[in-house]
Parts: structure tokens; C-alpha cells; sequence
């Protein structure tokens, strides 16, 4: 087997999340059948079938759904790697620190202040986001660092937690649940919050806007 390259990759990529080999060109921007002829010659390279093909549709294949999981991190660690080299030859680098505004705890003037006195500190960038953006940024190069509330996958990432905060839970006070000196998450089974998700979740929606 040959080593796979990124632009076999992003081919596969496209065409895995579209299942469908004429969006796929489209999102591509090239004509399909040179796409279909490297996908062909990708499935050979690995001697597997990576699709499951019908006249109606295109579906993954077991070995499909593992190079794709797969194959998306690759891709991540390459757009990172050319970033993080563009920055680190800039001529005067900065530590870019990924946050959400509002969500620092409190904690943001004693970290910089912290790292301000180290001797070989260098300036700071702050990169602000949605909630959800940080370990995104970290992961694609646009961060070295960040301030986030919880690591949704710590795959390849060191974190260190800065501090650990109580729940809260504002309820009526004819609520059955009020007269209790402390809940958990299932005492809140089958119940759902104003923004319709089940509140054993619990904490904010992940989206850019979800709380904080």
C-alpha cells in the first residue's frame, strides 16, 4: 500500500460526509469522474472498499467509517501544522490564548500577570469565540492555549483543570425538589429546561451562544 496522501484524503473526506459523489465534485470544485477514478484507485491502495455503492445511493463501509473518523483528524493536524509553523515564523510570535468572552472565571488578569513574569514570555493574543470554539482552535492551529470549560475529546490535548465550580438550579418553590438540601443530575430525569434539552444534561447548550 501506498502512503496516503492529504489530497486522497480531503477527495474521500468529501465525498463520506456528502454521500454523494456529484455534491462531493461540487463542494470540490472539480468534475466528478476524475473524483470517482481516485476514490477507485484509494480503495485499490488499501484493498478495501471503503463504499457501499447503488444506483440510488452511496453508503459507508465499516472500513469507511474507521478511515473517516481517521482521516478527519489527519486532515486537523495538517491545516494545524502549517499554521502553527507560519506563526512560530512570524517575527515577533505571540501566545495565542483561545477563550470565551465572559468565561474566564475571573481567572484571565491572573493568568497573563502569571505568564508576564516568566523570563521568556512573549506577547499574548486573545482568541475569542463562541463556547465550543476553543478546543477547535487548538486543534486547527489558531490557538496554542485556551481557557474552556470542559474538554469534550482530550485526544492529543494535555489540560489541567483551574478550578472547579458548584451547579446551581433555580426552581419554583412549590417544586417538590426545592425542599431538598442538595440534588444531582437524575433527580432532574424526565424533565426539560426552557430550551427544550433534557435537563439531566445539565450546564449550557454548546453552541456559540449556549450561556456563559
Amino acid at each position: 500500500m501506498n502512503d496516503l496522501e492529504s489530497r486522497q484524503l480531503r477527495y474521500f473526506v468529501a465525498v463520506a460526509e456528502e454521500l454523494n459523489f456529484g455534491r462531493a465534485a461540487e463542494r470540490l470544485g472539480m468534475a466528478q469522474p476524475p473524483l470517482s477514478r481516485a476514490i477507485r484507485e484509494l480503495e485499490r491502495g488499501l484493498g478495501v472498499r471503503l463504499f457501499e455503492r447503488t444506483t440510488r445511493q452511496v453508503g459507508l463501509t465499516p472500513a469507511g467509517e474507521v478511515l473517516l473518523r481517521d482521516a478527519r483528524t489527519a486532515l486537523e493536524a495538517i491545516t494545524a501544522a502549517a499554521r502553527r509553523a507560519a506563526h512560530a515564523g512570524r517575527p515577533a510570535p505571540e501566545l495565542r490564548l483561545a477563550l470565551k468572552a465572559d468565561f474566564d472565571a475571573g481567572l484571565l488578569p491572573q493568568f497573563l500577570a502569571a505568564y508576564r513574569r516568566e523570563p521568556e514570555a512573549i506577547p499574548v493574543e486573545l482568541v475569542l469565540g463562541g463556547r465550543g470554539d476553543q478546543e477547535a482552535a487548538l486543534r486547527d492551529g489558531r490557538a496554542d492555549v485556551a481557557v474552556l470549560p470542559e474538554l469534550t475529546d482530550g485526544r492529543g490535548l494535555d489540560a489541567e483543570p483551574l478550578l472547579t465550580e458548584p451547579r446551581l438550579v433555580a426552581l419554583a418553590a412549590s417544586d417538590p425538589l426545592a425542599a431538598r438540601s442538595s440534588l444531582s443530575l437524575a433527580d432532574f430525569a424526565g424533565r426539560v429546561l426552557p430550551d427544550g434539552r433534557p435537563a439531566e444534561l445539565g450546564g449550557p447548550p454548546p453552541g456559540p451562544d449556549g450561556g456563559g
